[in-house]
């Protein structure tokens, strides 16, 4: 029985809402050579028996010269749930999930989209999403490579921008690697969206659930008009200093859109209800039509109806990082996916 703590949950299906899924770069940004290698097929789950219960927390070789750093805490050796994998937005990684906003905020007045904020108001807790999802059953995250440049174990860099391809390949690698057993429990934010949908269609066998929190979704070009959506594109594709990290959104939807279908596994979609601060961008990200918070609502419906969603949960009251605004959504949440999982089978 997995450990889930009641909470009186502040949702609804009926209301919409978001937030942009990812701060667009600092004034002078420019960008860096692209990845240009085609994709390579991700590998499969491991089908092993599941992990001991230690602590991962390093540099993980997934070949061809390359590490990924790489956190895993808790066991599901005894409850047999899935592995729940955590999946950072862009520019961001696995320190995120273990760190909430200042609780002496009320207002959660921090944009939490905006590279400003990172210097103030977060702080590492043991009430983060990734502490408390590990008490329940198996837990790891990541980092992306260019997400941290610092530090004796820093994820190797690559090009950038790159394409979704390397971030799903680099995801079957690392999980492999490890020796993290499937089907797993994705949950995704922002650019991580598509990382998970991508993943989850390509690979559907070492699919268990998904949970997506205000998670990017390729049916936005279903919705933004198309100099729009080139704008946001292009917005993401850039790179600095203070943002290294640049990703082609258009690409994505592409490939996306030419994978299968999405399994048909549990899931919930959790959406930001407080809009993002476009006072706080560089003029630079202004010019040219943009993506509103409109679009970004009704794109968070679809992705709720594109799959299936046990709940769309929407009164968030929470900037678009909801992991740091309100944890206790996202756990909740992936304690409900992982309830609904099916049972292994009987040893």
């Amino acid at each position: 029985m997995s450990w889930c703590p009641s909470h009186a949950r502040r949702s609804t299906r009926a209301a919409l809402a978001g937030l942009l899924m990812c701060a667009l770069t600092c004034a002078g940004a420019g960008t860096v050579a692209a990845d240009t290698s085609g994709p390579d097929p991700a590998p499969a789950a491991t089908t092993s028996t599941a992990p001991a219960d230690e602590e991962v927390s390093g540099l993980v070789d997934i070949g061809d010269g390359r590490k990924i750093y790489a956190a895993c805490k808790g066991t599901n050796a005894r409850s047999g749930s899935p592995t729940v994998v955590l999946i950072a937005g862009k520019g961001n990684g696995a320190d995120d999930w273990m760190s909430i906003l200042d609780p002496d905020d009320p207002a959660h007045d921090a944009p939490g989209d905006d590279l400003p904020w990172r210097n103030t108001g977060i702080e590492r807790s043991s009430d983060s999403v990734f502490d408390q999802v590990s008490r329940s059953t198996r837990v790891c995250t990541y980092d992306r490579p260019d997400v941290r440049v610092k530090g004796p174990d820093v994820s190797t860099p690559r090009p950038q921008p790159h394409s979704i391809d390397a971030d799903v390949n680099d995801l079957g690698a690392m999980l492999t690697a490890l020796g993290e057993p499937g089907p797993y429990v994705l949950v995704a934010h922002s650019y991580g969206g598509l990382i998970a949908t991508l993943y989850a269609r390509t690979h559907p066998q070492n699919i268990a659930g998904l949970v997506m929190v205000d998670a990017v979704t390729e049916r936005m070009a279903e919705v933004a008009g198309a100099e729009a959506v080139k704008t946001w594109d292009a917005s993401n594709a850039q790179t600095s200093p203070e943002s290294r990290e640049g990703v082609h959104i258009l690409d994505a939807f592409r490939k996306i859109n030419a994978a299968p279908p999405p399994p048909a596994v549990p899931a919930v979609v959790l959406s930001a209800d407080k809009p993002w601060r476009t006072d706080l961008l560089p003029p630079e990200a202004k010019k040219g039509e943009q993506v509103t918070f409109e679009d970004w609502l009704v794109s968070q419906q679809r992705l709720a109806e594109s799959l299936d969603a046990r709940e769309h949960i929407t009164n968030t009251d929470s900037g678009h990082d909801i992991y740091l605004y309100q944890p206790r959504l996202v756990i909740d949440a992936i304690c409900d996916v992982v309830a609904a999982t099916p049972s292994p089978p009987a040893s």
